[in-house]
C-alpha cells in the first residue's frame, strides 16, 4: 500500500510539473536551446579527436558519438528528476522547510529526493536519444533484445548509483549546514562520462567505476549495445546499486537523528 501511495504521489508531482511548465513556455524553449548548444559542444571534441584517426583504444568515431548521446540522456534525466531536489537540501535545513517534510505521512527521504521535477530538461533526453540512434546507425551496430536489456539495466544502475552518491553528499548538510558547492563538484565529475572509460588511466577508471560510478551510466551501456559485455557487469551494477541505496538510507537516518529544527 505504501508503495502504491508513493507512486500516486510521484505521479501528482509530475503532473504539477507539467502544468507549471505550460505557464512558462519561454523557460522550456530556453532549456531546449541551451541543451542543444551543450550537446553540440560535447560532440565537437569527439569530431576533433577522430579527425586524425579512425579508432582510439577500440572506439570508433560513431561509437564515441553514441556515447555522447547516452551521456546527454543520463545528464538530462539527472537534471529533470534529481538536481531540482538535491540542490534544495541546504534550503530545507537552513530555512526550516525540512520540519514540514518530516511531518508528512510519506517517506521524508522520498519526498525530499523526488518532489521537484524540471520537465523542460526532458528535451535533452530526447536530443540524446536522437544522437544515440545516429551514432549506432553510423557504427553499423546491430543488437538483439538481450543487448538492449543489458544496456537499459546498466544505465538504470548508473543513474541509481550517481543519484545515491549525490544524495549521500547532499545529506552531509545535516552536519555541514551548506552543501551547495558539492553539487557543482558532482556535476563536474559527471562530465567524465562523456568520454569512453578506456581513455583514462587505470586508477581513474577504477574511480569512475566504483567510487564515482559514471561508467555504469554511459560507457557500459554503449559497450553492451555493441555486444562487448556479458551479464557479469549487469549483475555487478545491480549489486552495487542495492548496496548504495542501503548506505544512503543509513546516512539519511543518521542525519535525521542529529537534526534540530531551524525554527527552534
Amino acid at each position: 500500500m505504501r508503495i502504491r501511495l508513493h507512486v500516486k504521489l510521484w505521479r501528482r508531482f509530475f503532473l504539477q510539473a507539467v502544468v507549471r511548465e505550460t505557464h512558462y513556455r519561454a523557460h522550456f524553449l530556453t532549456t531546449l536551446l541551451v541543451g542543444l548548444v551543450q550537446l553540440g559542444l560535447g560532440i565537437v571534441p569527439t569530431l576533433l579527436l577522430f579527425g586524425f584517426t579512425s579508432e582510439v583504444h577500440g572506439w570508433s568515431r560513431a561509437e564515441a558519438i553514441a556515447l555522447v548521446g547516452v551521456f546527454q540522456i543520463v545528464t538530462g534525466l539527472i537534471a529533470t528528476f534529481v538536481a531540482p531536489n538535491l540542490n534544495r537540501m541546504t534550503t530545507y535545513l537552513t530555512e526550516g522547510e525540512l520540519d514540514g517534510v518530516l511531518l508528512r505521512p510519506v517517506s521524508s527521504q522520498f519526498y525530499l529526493t523526488l518532489r521537484w521535477i524540471n520537465v523542460a530538461e526532458l528535451t535533452n533526453v530526447a536530443s540524446g536519444i536522437v544522437v544515440l540512434v545516429i551514432g549506432l546507425v553510423q557504427a553499423g551496430i546491430s543488437f538483439g533484445p538481450g543487448q538492449v536489456v543489458q544496456a537499459f539495466v546498466l544505465m538504470c544502475c548508473g543513474l541509481v548509483l550517481l543519484t545515491s552518491v549525490w544524495s549521500a553528499l547532499a545529506f552531509l548538510a545535516f552536519w555541514l549546514q551548506s552543501v551547495n558547492p558539492i553539487g557543482i563538484v558532482f556535476l563536474s565529475l559527471v562530465e567524465a562520462g562523456r568520454y569512453p572509460l578506456v581513455f583514462f588511466p587505470v586508477a581513474v577508471r577504477t574511480f569512475l567505476t566504483f567510487a564515482f560510478p559514471v561508467a555504469f551510466a554511459t560507457t557500459f551501456p554503449v559497450r553492451a549495445l555493441a555486444g562487448d559485455l556479458g551479464w557479469s557487469p549487469v549483475a555487478l551494477g545491480i549489486g552495487l546499486s542495492v548496496v548504495a541505496l542501503l548506505l544512503v538510507r543509513l546516512v539519511w537516518r543518521r542525519g535525521v537523528l542529529t537534526y534540530s529544527s531551524a525554527s527552534s
